[in-house]
């Protein structure tokens, strides 16, 4: 199961800090702005979302607590940590 992370506004990936003509960036905010299948809060930014219809990933990790499945299922794996970006040319 994949979990997407909407990145925050500024962040490496996310989308510009101020109004923009960037595709991207009004996808990302298009998203963050959707609302999870489950709770029906807005996603938001910096937010796990998993799943077809998406939702949140602790409202699939709380769904699959009260289903009974097991620790080892691949919803309760912990979401891999953002990529650092490094800083390339900086001349110390």
């Amino acid at each position: 199961m994949s979990v997407t992370i909407i990145p925050t506004p500024g962040m490496a990936g996310g989308p510009c800090r101020g109004s923009c003509d960037h595709a991207k960036c009004h996808t990302l905010r298009a998203m963050a702005d959707e609302r999870c299948h489950h709770c029906g809060a807005r996603f938001g930014f910096g937010t796990k979302v998993t799943g077809e219809p998406p939702m949140h990933l602790r409202c699939a990790q709380s769904i699959a607590a009260q289903s009974g499945a097991p620790a080892t299922h691949p919803i309760n794996d912990p979401a891999a940590p953002p990529q650092a970006t490094g800083r390339r040319g900086d001349k110390h």
